[in-house]
């Protein structure tokens, strides 16, 4: 059937791929590369994949200050991919989010984005 390396590339054609249930970073809100016209109550992250909770580090920087967060400021939807994290209040016109997770699958990933708000 199979048999011999010459042959594996042409039977792998014939096989299913899987396609690893990676978690990835679907939406934001506010979205990325965004220009909002006042500073956010709260940020959203829609993950692709069910999350591990215990497992997420978000920081948010303000105009490259870090906001104070700890498990308290931060809801997950019921799904477990959609955390909701409430900032405490300030003013600032650039962000950056940085966050890292560990999908129910096992699988880690990372990343960032940024958003600005207008000048009054």
């Amino acid at each position: 059937m199979c048999a011999g390396w010459r042959w594996w590339g042409l039977c792998m054609v014939g096989l299913p791929v899987w396609a690893g249930a990676h978690a990835h970073l679907l939406g934001t809100e506010p979205p990325s590369n965004a220009l909002i016209s006042q500073s956010p109550q709260q940020l959203r992250l829609r993950f692709s994949e069910p999350i591990e909770q215990q497992f997420v580090r978000i920081q948010v920087m303000a105009d490259a200050k870090p906001l104070p967060l700890n498990p308290a400021n931060m809801q997950w939807e019921a799904s477990a991919k959609t955390l909701v994290v409430n900032l405490p209040a300030h003013q600032a016109s650039s962000y950056q989010v940085q966050w890292s997770i560990l999908a129910k699958d096992g699988h880690a990933g990372k990343g960032q984005y940024t958003f600005k708000v207008k000048s009054p």
